[in-house]
């Protein structure tokens, strides 16, 4: 087997699970459609694209662009992923962003119902900042990056 670095594994595998959702065609407007195209891609793919979007996004415009971009349809999918690579604290910090956006603690497809078509008000957005700061404080100590890679070389020795 060839050796490859973290970054173009991961890079092979959104390229190919963004391939995969570009050929599906699903109405973008449909939120289980979407779900369900991704649902599709194999287990390291999915690893890559919830890990990848919610890195995009908080990055970019912080949980607040997380949650209104619809990615945090993906939240629950994401916090198992960053569990399952050892990323602890950064599965810590998406856990306690939830209970901003979705108070009454709805489950499964309430949840992304809410989430999908989800206008956050200024109280939530000032939440969310707090949780953008500890995202950003994170990078040197949790590289996801290198914690995904790793996770995914084990997994395809």
């Amino acid at each position: 087997m060839e050796n490859i670095s973290n970054r173009a594994l991961i890079s092979r595998l959104y390229s190919s699970a963004d391939q995969q959702l570009e050929d599906a065609n699903y109405a973008t407007e449909n939120w289980s459609q979407w779900y369900e195209v991704v649902q599709g891609l194999t287990d390291p793919e999915k690893m890559v694209y919830v890990i990848v979007k919610l890195n995009q996004t908080v990055t970019n415009g912080g949980f607040a662009e997380f949650y209104e971009t619809s990615v945090g349809i993906f939240a629950p999918e994401v916090i198992h992923v960053l569990n399952e690579i050892k990323a602890l604290e950064t599965a810590e910090i998406v856990s306690s962003s939830l209970p901003v956006v979705n108070p009454a603690g709805l489950l499964d497809e309430a949840y992304k119902e809410i989430v999908f078509n989800l206008k956050l008000s200024e109280q939530q957005r000032a939440q969310l900042y707090s949780h953008d700061m500890r995202y950003d404080q994170l990078h040197d100590q949790e590289n996801l990056e290198d914690l995904l890679g790793t996770y995914l070389q084990e997994l395809i020795k």
